[in-house]
């Protein structure tokens, strides 16, 4: 079987030591292109691949008397592609070429920055799970000045999108408008018109005292819009990633203590005051 795998895609008939034949099993991939940009790996439930940029035809090894699974191994990121007639059970010699490869382009989502103020840095995320080639924290758009962004990763036609603000501007707050709809092909604008506008915000900062070297904490600010945590493992000054927009209300609160210490919160609740910001920056951890 080794030699049928590295052989796959030659179209060799071989003859097994069993005396089983070994012919192909394959098809046609349309909606590549042309241009080698799009790069998709198929596979086979013995697990050799093959990889294709550009339209074209494709086969893998399998014995006459064999069954066949033929699957997506790496989804492009520009198309979706889809496989028709991937499995069955070979009846003969004769090789099977109707196994079609059909990719259709993505969507990409896109759209507008205002107000980041110089050098300041917008971390956006789209909050999906079947966007293509994304992995984990990779479905971000880092955002540095103002104007058009983009997400590098695509979403496939007819899936949703949510974008969020994963981090914004050091001492500035950003709302997100017309972040969230479904993908689709047919009207690929509808998707480049997420708008972030940013505007000043109220640190949130907290002391931690008496933290014991090796030990760990994690605090959590409970606002009005969302709740942050943060793990914290030396004393000193920290700011919670997540600023407040004026008159939000604050709750700054121990979520896991550390090992052995028990750490208690001065100054942990407030209103966000643009005009007055000092007060959510006195907070207080002391750990005993």
């Amino acid at each position: 079987m080794k030699l049928a795998g590295i052989l796959g895609g030659l179209g060799v008939i071989l003859v097994g030591c069993g005396g089983f034949v070994y012919t192909t099993v394959g098809g046609t991939v349309t909606g590549l292109g042309t241009s080698g940009t799009n790069l998709l790996v198929l596979k086979n439930d013995q697990n050799y691949t093959q990889t294709l940029t550009t339209d074209g035809t494709y086969a893998f090894n399998v014995a006459s008397n064999g069954s066949y699974t033929i699957s997506v191994a790496t989804q492009p990121n520009l198309v979706n592609c889809t496989i028709a007639n991937a499995s069955g059970k070979m009846t003969g010699s004769g090789s099977v070429t109707n196994v079609a490869v059909t990719c259709v382009p993505n969507v990409q989502i896109a759209g507008t920055a205002t107000g980041i103020t110089t050098g300041g840095t917008l971390t956006l995320n789209n909050n999906v799970t079947n966007v293509v080639g994304a992995v984990n924290t990779n479905n971000q758009a880092v955002v540095s000045a103002n104007g058009a962004f983009y997400f590098p990763n695509y979403v496939v036609s007819g899936n949703t999108y949510n974008v969020t603000v994963q981090s914004p501007p050091v001492n500035q707050y950003c709302f997100v408008s017309n972040g969230t709809g479904v993908a689709n092909i047919n009207n690929p604008s509808a998707a480049t018109n997420v708008a972030v506008n940013c505007v000043a915000g109220v640190p949130l900062k907290f002391t931690v005292n008496g933290l014991n070297a090796g030990n760990a904490l994690i605090m959590a600010d409970t606002n009005t819009d969302k709740v942050d945590k943060m793990t914290v493992s030396t004393i000193g000054i920290y700011n919670f990633p997540w600023n407040l927009l004026s008159g939000m209300r604050y709750s700054v609160t121990v979520d896991t203590q550390p090992t052995g210490q028990t750490c208690t919160v001065q100054n942990g609740t407030g209103v966000a005051d643009l005009s007055n910001p000092t007060g959510a920056s006195n907070i207080v951890v002391n750990c005993v």
